[in-house]
């Protein structure tokens, strides 16, 4: 297209990684090729670049490759200690469900240690749990997502799983809403992406509460495991209307305040001169007192008239 290309722009090696990790290791390259191709061509160059996107384009590819392709996008090889895949592009192997189906349906046997170094049947880097976590605390530190989105969607996410359970109540729900459907990964790496947060405080607070109860809602009533990439691409649509909300809400919640404080003075002041006494009505009649001319007033009466006539 003979535009020069700016090769500080990280986005293309960032948006490959986090799309090639969504993917289970077994999938075939040419789904890769099409998901990158299509991610690159279509959901950014078509949209303007990569600040004009209207959809997150690792989830819009991620989609598009599980909706084609669901056998070998939505299956997964069981993990083994130091195993090893074949390099070919089709797997002999039998593949699994991922370990977020078998949660989802009932309890599940695995110990939390492999749970924890994610020894588990899913996508290549959404599964350890460990690396996500001092991932999401790096990021964290040098301020690279935005606190509001983070704590507001973990909080949404477990307190929705505490009350509506899908199969593990309590503590158990809890974790697993945090470490199964890629919703950590999601959340760390793709949600709080500065290209699609708000930029009100308050904003980022309702996108992140918005992300959490969409991410359940799907998981909850369609059964989608990866249901947190779909609610990426449901929220990522309304930042700016989230910006719009907050600020009306914002200003609003100024006005009752200042409504509020000026209502509180003006009932101190009444209350405070209401302990004196009335004044006397204007209609009362009032006494008339008959003032007497005294010797002095007479006197300067006289002298006034002498000197009226001088």
């Amino acid at each position: 297209m003979r535009r020069k290309y700016d090769w500080r722009d990280p986005s293309p090696i960032a948006n490959g990684i986090m799309l090639a990790l969504l993917m289970p290791a077994s999938v075939p390259y040419g789904v890769m090729i099409f998901a990158s191709a299509f991610m690159s061509s279509v959901m950014k160059y078509a949209f303007g670049g990569h600040h004009n996107r209207i959809f997150h384009p690792v989830a819009t590819a991620y989609l598009l490759s599980a909706l084609c392709w669901p056998s070998s996008v939505l299956r997964y090889p069981t993990p083994s200690i130091f195993g090893s895949l074949s390099l070919s592009s089709s797997l002999t192997d039998a593949l699994d469900r991922s370990f977020t189906h078998y949660v989802d349906v009932s309890l599940s046997s695995s110990s939390w240690l492999d749970i924890l170094w994610g020894r588990l049947a899913g996508p290549m880097g959404t599964s350890c749990v460990v690396l996500i976590l001092i991932c999401t605390i790096a990021l964290y530190c040098f301020r690279d997502v935005p606190a509001p989105v983070l704590f507001s969607a973990v909080a949404t996410e477990v307190l929705l799983f505490i009350i509506f359970p899908i199969s593990a109540t309590g503590w158990q729900a809890a974790l697993y809403s945090i470490v199964t459907g890629s919703f950590m990964y999601v959340l760390a790496f793709m949600v709080c992406d500065p290209c699609f947060t708000p930029s009100n405080c308050f904003g980022q607070t309702l996108y992140g509460v918005a992300y959490g109860v969409t991410a359940f809602l799907l998981r909850k009533l369609s059964g989608y495991e990866d249901s947190s990439v779909l609610a990426l691409m449901i929220v990522s649509i309304f930042p700016s209307e989230f910006d719009r909300l907050a600020i009306f809400v914002i200003d609003n919640l100024d006005r009752f305040r200042h409504f509020v404080a000026t209502s509180f003075r003006e009932y101190q002041i009444y209350r405070r001169f209401k302990k004196y006494e009335k004044l006397p009505d204007s209609t009362e009649p009032e006494a008339v007192e008959s003032e007497e001319p005294t010797p002095e007033t007479e006197e300067t009466q006289g002298e006034e008239s002498d000197q009226g006539e001088v």
